[in-house]
């Protein structure tokens, strides 16, 4: 892993066969930050979980993927949940002869390397309480 931090905004780079949440939350300990818009984030991923939310049964329902898919789009937020810093995350990932594939980001091994670009947004963004999700919410700063 490799981080470069300015003012508003962080690059992280991610390395061949890292764990990609375990070292992306290492990088954030590395910031000030607490709350951040991801940006952009591109590169490969490989052995990864997606998810999307089934609205009738209110859970997620789980699909992993083995082998190297080049990342097209990551997009989401980092806020605090219980105090402590969470990434939500959303992925589209393609591979020659099959068509793209995204959803919600549950796990993942870099294959190669991945580059994110974080900015500040300003607020405090927080993950509220809720009945079936927990909504993210700006908090005003104390």
């Amino acid at each position: 892993m490799r981080i470069a931090v300015g003012d508003r905004m962080v690059f992280v780079r991610l390395d061949h066969e890292e764990e990609f949440y375990a070292t992306l939350y290492e990088a954030v300990k590395k910031t000030r930050f607490s709350s951040a818009v991801v940006l952009s984030g591109i590169g490969m991923l490989m052995d990864f979980e997606l998810g999307w939310f089934d609205v009738e049964n209110q859970r997620y329902e789980r699909r992993g993927f083995s082998g190297a898919y080049e990342l097209l789009n990551l997009s989401g937020n980092l806020s605090l949940k219980d105090g402590k810093p969470f990434f939500h995350l959303h992925a589209v990932l393609s591979k020659p002869g099959e068509p793209a594939i995204g959803g919600h980001l549950f796990s993942a091994k870099v294959c190669n390397t991945v580059e994110l670009f974080l900015t500040e947004p300003g607020v405090k963004l927080v993950r509220a309480e809720g009945t079936t999700f927990r909504p993210l919410i700006v908090q005003e700063e104390e």
